[in-house]
This record gives C-alpha cells, sequence and structure tokens, in this order.
C-alpha cells in the first residue's frame, strides 16, 4: 500500500504528495540498518533525491510495499 498525502491547489485540484524510504543496507541484498524518509511527487523525483546519498553502502528506495530501485554501492576515491 502507498501512502499519500493529498493536497489541493489554488484552482481545487488535487496533487499528492508519495512517501518513500531509503533503506541503508549492511550489504547488497542484505538486513536494512537504518533509513531515510523522502518525500516526493513521483518515482522520478525519489529516485534522483536518493541518488544523492549513494557512497559506500548498498540502499534501496521503497514507496510502500513497492520496491522503486537499488543502487550499488560506490567504491571510495
Amino acid at each position: 500500500m502507498n501512502v499519500f498525502r493529498g493536497t489541493r491547489d489554488s484552482e481545487g485540484r488535487g496533487n499528492s504528495v508519495g512517501y518513500y524510504r531509503l533503506y541503508l543496507l549492511a550489504e547488497p541484498g542484505g538486513k536494512f540498518v537504518g533509513f531515510e524518509e523522502i518525500e516526493a511527487e513521483d518515482d522520478v523525483e525519489a529516485v534522483r533525491i536518493a541518488e544523492g546519498h549513494v557512497g559506500p553502502q548498498a540502499l534501496e528506495l521503497w514507496c510502500g510495499k513497492r520496491k522503486v530501485r537499488s543502487f550499488a554501492p560506490h567504491a571510495a576515491s
């Protein structure tokens, strides 16, 4: 189930904000060791935000029970 907060603009049109969680993994496919909540209008925006968090640990982006994308760890330079 996706969780959304509905709002209305000045014209009375509805829009939704999606709530996402970016999970930090102990290793790719491993246990979750932490997460960060992300608000985004859609998957594209959520992925863009999540890409800014890619680092030495694997990440998974979820919206409710739906996995949006996995991110491989980047080696330290």
